[in-house]
């Protein structure tokens, strides 16, 4: 069957437009569901950048946090950073990088078991528990009293093996994000029940762009779908594919 116009132009178009690399690196869902088959909403957040502009081709490609950071150091960043704050890459002012919009909106929860539930009151309502934490992550309401001694940090792989752990009972409490809570528990409803909410969360924060400044004209692009009210329907619809909400309700 013959290409269509459409398709042949929009074939067309992404063989000629420049390409702009997005690095991610948040491997957990909904953000990266399967990375070898590019699912997930930072790939869907991707092609809704490149529906809505014709004049470069971004493209979503994995990179490391630790390959990040010394691309950053050593000045040879060459792409834009999707789904981070700039609290995250030490630029509260904003000075260093251009940043978008807040894209998404999400927290960080303590969870614990229902059936010995804990809320986060102060670093001693920390004290001699059982914390459960994704290796390599950093909480830091957690880190002093961890490094006071005054509690044990139990590291696992990913967040799925931390919700497991948890449910099991063998976890006094573990932060994990809201985000990724909700899309477990649509694959698995029966743990919902199971969980407890911390009335204090972790912490509350949203996800952007991050653009090196040597790449404007292509951040200017992006920051310029805002103002497309076609692209912000598309990534409300988006949000609620994944699971988003406005506003975070607590048990």
């Amino acid at each position: 069957m013959p290409l269509s116009l459409n398709a042949k132009e929009e074939g067309k178009r992404i063989h000629t437009a420049e390409k702009v690399y997005v690095y991610i690196y948040h491997l957990k869902p909904p953000y990266i569901e399967q990375l070898e088959l590019e699912t997930g909403l930072y790939f869907e957040l991707v092609e809704l950048f490149n529906r809505f502009q014709s004049k470069y081709q971004f493209v979503a490609q994995f990179v490391p946090r630790k390959r990040l950071n010394r691309q950053i150091a050593n000045n040879t960043l060459d792409g834009m950073i999707l789904g981070v704050h700039p609290v995250w890459f030490k630029d509260k002012q904003k000075t260093k990088f251009f940043w978008t919009r807040p894209l998404l909106h999400d927290q960080d929860e303590f969870i614990s078991h229902i059936k010995k539930p804990f809320d986060y009151a102060g670093k001693k309502s920390l004290y001699e528990k059982n914390i459960g934490g994704v290796r390599g992550y950093h909480y830091f309401r957690v880190a002093p009293v961890l490094k006071a001694g005054k509690a044990k940090l139990t590291p696992t792989s990913s967040e799925l093996q931390l919700l497991e752990m948890l449910i099991k009972q063998r976890l006094d409490l573990a932060v994990i994000s809201r985000a990724t809570l909700n899309y477990y528990f649509i694959l698995h409803p029966h743990w919902r029940d199971l969980v407890y909410f911390s009335k204090a969360p972790h912490e509350q924060y949203y996800r952007a762009l991050l653009s090196p400044t040597s790449l404007e004209s292509q951040f200017n692009i992006i920051e310029g779908l805002f103002d497309q009210e076609a692209f912000l329907a598309a990534l409300e619809g988006l949000k609620i594919k994944y699971g988003f909400r406005s506003e975070v309700v607590h048990k």
